[in-house]
């Protein structure tokens, strides 16, 4: 759905994510012209009422040629890295939440195509934008001045930001040329454009902490191509504003061999070649000449054949580590994985045949230790350590685990209280049997009948027994006045000091 701007996703849930088509500003960037009029209606029906005109020029301004980076809030795929993304549309995630549409893409008509964002995202390959390559159809980002931009010389497609535009010689703009059929072969059609770009209202609560609010509105531009296997590719985010009528499928007239194109901002990553999902990779392990479930494991050399209790333990996944125990000494520890190369089972290494997967209360519990070889193995030592500090790393988790423990503690407290008081009460029933008490109800009467008898309790005094003027804080005793009178005092500092005490 579209909507015009908005700055509170209140009514997204925790967790939730709300889409729409797109943001759309109350004003896009641009000049405008804001007139007011006003007549004074004279009181004197004279006939000539006096007019008064007032016209201001505004200017809505917003990026254009320029991104900065705290616009940016992430990239997909990660810029430089290695991974399973051919399958994958790169896109890029923007702070401002109406960004691809607060500047129209036809600067003639800012009415015209308001849900088209006036950016997007192309994907090279990288035959198509290396130097070395003999086949490339883009030149390196280079840097032209406005008036460059709007006029590049002869065979250079620019695009058309309308009559009012102004290029000079002294504002700077980052560009590249493409190879213009090359662009509209791979570039998006004008109809196509405004589906390469949604906003999104996210309620980030109950989330991995990533240093954002809890709430938060972004927008999306995504490439309309996926990336090439297994070579190097690059995402291009360039303005499409003024370039309407020089998109895929639009015919342009003229002997113009490439299109500028304002540079915005680029990034390269790798698609590899092999499928590196989880599960493939598991799969691809047993497959012929992939090594098998030995991948898994160390190999073992001529001294460790020789060993036949080692020999087992690297066998079945284990890895030797130095060990630095608390009490200062260095020893050899086993440790593994969840991943071994070969058929585990559940082996009781405790009281009550608990076996090996708990439950522990520590770490240290997990430790488990063979008698015959005098070693450690802290396999599942490390896993549940590691396992309680990925919990822990959970806000929402960490946060109903916080609540629990103090539900838990405050019911051990609860349930201690009636204990104390149910052995109280026994223990009152207990000393009044003797005086004929047969329920809980007599055992406390004849308590505090009985045993408070002794108590010397103050006794109160009457009203006639003590002056009322002595209770009053705020009144001097006769005493109290003949004192500030022989001393010559304040008698409202006196009293103020009386109030205090």
């Amino acid at each position: 759905m579209s909507n015009s701007i908005i700055t509170n996703p209140g009514t997204v849930g925790a967790g939730d994510i709300q889409f729409f088509d797109s943001i759309q500003p109350p004003l896009k960037t641009d000049e405008y012209t804001l007139t007011a009029k006003q007549t004074i209606q004279n009181v004197v029906d004279s006939g000539d009422d006096p007019e008064y005109d007032a016209t201001k020029k505004l200017i809505i301004d917003g990026p254009r040629f320029v991104l900065k980076p705290n616009n940016i809030h992430s990239l997909f795929p990660p810029a430089n890295q290695e991974g399973n993304y051919a399958n994958f549309l790169p896109n890029i995630v923007f702070n401002d939440f109406s960004l691809p549409w607060s500047r129209a893409i036809n600067p003639t008509d800012t009415t015209q195509d308001e849900d088209t964002p006036w950016m997007g995202l192309l994907t090279l390959y990288e035959a198509e934008y290396l130097e070395t390559s003999s086949t490339r159809k883009i030149s390196t980002p280079h840097t032209v001045t406005t008036g460059q931009l709007v006029n590049p010389g002869d065979g250079i497609l620019p695009p058309d930001l309308g009559n009012d535009f102004e290029g000079n010689d002294t504002d700077k703009v980052t560009v590249v040329d493409i190879d213009l059929k090359y662009f509209q072969a791979i570039a998006p059609k004008l109809e196509e454009l405004k589906y390469l770009s949604h906003a999104r209202a996210v309620n980030t609560d109950g989330k991995v902490i990533l240093n954002m609010d809890a709430d938060g509105c972004f927008s999306l531009c995504i490439a309309n191509r996926v990336p090439g296997t297994g070579q190097r590719n690059m995402a291009l985010l360039v303005s499409f504003e003024g370039h309407q009528n020089h998109l895929n499928g639009a015919g342009t007239t003229g002997s113009y061999t490439k299109i500028r194109l304002v540079h915005l901002g680029s990034w390269e990553f790798t698609a590899a070649k092999f499928d590196r999902e989880f599960l493939n990779m598991m799969e691809a392990l047993c497959q012929p000449g992939n090594g098998g479930t030995s991948l898994i494991q160390l190999s073992i050399d001529k001294a460790t054949e020789q060993n036949a209790m080692a020999k087992e333990a690297l066998d079945i996944g284990y890895v030797a580590l130095q060990n630095q125990m608390r009490v200062g000494e260095n020893a050899t520890s086993w440790y593994r994985g969840p991943l071994v190369p070969s058929p585990t089972k559940r082996e009781s290494s405790q009281l009550r045949d608990n076996g090996n997967y708990g439950p522990y209360i520590y770490s240290d519990h997990a430790m488990h230790y063979d008698p015959d070889t005098g070693i450690f193995n802290h396999a599942y030592s490390a896993a549940w350590q590691i396992g309680r500090l990925l919990a822990l790393s959970d806000a929402s988790f960490a946060q109903g685990m916080f609540n629990w423990r103090a539900d838990y503690l405050r019911s051990i407290v609860n349930q201690v209280k009636q204990k104390n008081t149910l052995a109280a009460a026994a223990s009152i029933q207990a000393d009044g049997e003797g005086v004929g008490s047969v329920n809980l109800h007599s055992a406390t009467r004849s308590f505090f009948t009985d045993a408070f008898q002794k108590v010397a309790w103050d006794k109160l005094k009457s009203r006639k027994q003590k002056m009322l003027i002595d209770q009053l804080p705020a009144v001097f005793t006769e005493a109290e006045k003949k004192a500030i009178e022989e001393n010559d005092e304040d008698p409202l500092l006196k009293l103020h000091q009386k109030n205090k005490q």
